[in-house]
């Protein structure tokens, strides 16, 4: 790290620990006034009996006295906070952009200023350069902000944000949906379920911001209030795209539970949900995924998304108990983007295997394409062997000719 950005970054550390020390020592102070206070009032009820009144009289004012003090002190270390904060962002902003740790200090600046100046602190980002910082900068105060004062800030969108870029503005209520749902997942709800969902457009964005809000509240271990609020929607498209979003987050780290929970919807268990949990659940555990899956019909329309969701993780890790598995699946054009997920992988490790598994694909157009990408694969790895293929393969004189000269592509919707 370079020394300007060390000695910022120090500097910044080393700020944050006075202003804990001293809003920590003011606190200390209160309690102890008022430990103290209470002592007070409590030998003098001891000692006095008689006069109880003017006691607790005097006690409240000298407790009220010190109560303005501790504000009084609070107040003047917050404003202080905000100039040493004012002057490290400029200290910031001086540093050269070349400094990699020059963003990373005016973010953590940023965020701290938010949390007393919002306005000022997004006033900041327009001194950044770079458009995509300056909205990563710009969403995070926005979520500062949302967590404390939600209202404050869903105001300044709708007046701020008018004229702004769809993506963009989008963009930044979602930060503010984020930070109002962390302190209040109930209120963020009741705003996002609220939105317009007149157009398209509307309705994309409510369904967005509301799958936020229970995500949100999911990853702060809100699960059941989440799964409790969903139940009291009404059925339809919303409730629908909440549940699939429940199941997706709740499948990352209870994936057994998830999958009660959807086979005990039965038939009102939707497509998407089931593909968000078997997606979900096949990055973690694949052979329980495929397990599973054993409970879906080959007419489901989650099957052929599935499939190729447990077959795209696991052959990252294991191509033999991959292969082994879609071998025991019965025959169906179904598995064909599964199985021609499977041929990508393998093409790069065992071509031959992998050329066998391309020729089984149904759908002629996938078949012809995946054998051109095994084939550019395998004649550059090796020549002879892929040579020997064609020699010895039902190919026409044409179709021998189209895998000879075959380039290999990069994508076929594989991660």
């Amino acid at each position: 790290m370079k020394h300007s950005s060390f000695f910022l970054i120090l500097g910044v550390w080393f700020a944050s620990i006075a202003i804990a020390f001293f809003l920590g020592r003011a606190l200390s102070s209160t309690e102890l006034r008022s430990e103290q206070t209470a002592t007070k009032v409590s030998d003098a009820s001891q000692i006095e009996d008689a006069k109880p009144s003017a006691s607790a009289q005097s006690d409240t004012v000298r407790a009220s006295a010190s109560a303005e003090k501790t504000a009084a002190t609070l107040e003047q270390l917050s404003t202080q906070s905000r100039e040493m904060t004012l002057q490290l962002l400029d200290a910031a902003f001086a540093v050269p952009i070349s400094d990699p740790g020059r963003l990373v200090t005016i973010n953590q600046l940023l965020e701290q200023l938010a949390a007393s100046d919002p306005l000022e602190a997004l006033e900041f980002t327009e001194s950044i350069a770079s458009l995509r910082d300056a909205e990563r900068a710009r969403n995070n105060i926005l979520k500062v902000w949302a967590s404390n004062e939600p209202m404050a800030a869903l105001a300044w969108a709708d007046t701020s944000l008018t004229n702004v870029p769809f993506n963009l503005r989008n963009s930044q209520l979602e930060a503010i949906i984020q930070g109002f749902a962390e302190t209040n997942p109930r209120g963020a709800f009741k705003y996002a379920i609220a939105l317009n969902e007149d157009t398209t457009s509307e309705l994309r964005i409510k369904n967005h911001l509301l799958g936020e809000v229970i995500e949100t509240q999911i990853r702060g271990g809100g699960l059941e209030a989440a799964n409790a609020t969903i139940a009291l929607m009404v059925d339809g498209p919303s409730k629908d795209n909440l549940q699939r979003e429940l199941v997706d987050e709740w499948a990352e780290f209870d994936p057994e539970s998830a999958a009660a929970y959807v086979q005990g919807l039965g038939s009102d268990a939707s497509a998407g949900m089931k593909t968000a949990l078997i997606g979900e659940w096949a990055e973690s555990d694949p052979a329980a995924a495929a397990a599973w899956l054993s409970h879906l019909s080959v007419e489901d329309p989650a099957y052929r998304q599935a499939t190729t969701a447990i077959t795209r993780a696991w052959t990252r890790y294991d191509l033999t108990a991959s292969s082994e598995w879609l071998n025991s699946l019965p025959a169906s054009p179904e598995l064909d983007r599964a199985v021609a997920t499977y041929t990508y992988r393998a093409a790069q490790e065992d071509p031959a295997s992998a050329m066998s598994w391309a020729e089984s694909i149904t759908n002629a157009s996938m078949r012809k394409r995946m054998m051109q990408q095994v084939s550019a694969n395998w004649k550059k790895d090796d020549p002879k062997s892929f040579t020997n293929y064609l020699d010895n393969s039902d190919l026409n004189e044409k179709e021998r000719e189209q895998l000879e000269t075959a380039k290999s592509w990069h994508s076929y919707g594989h991660r």
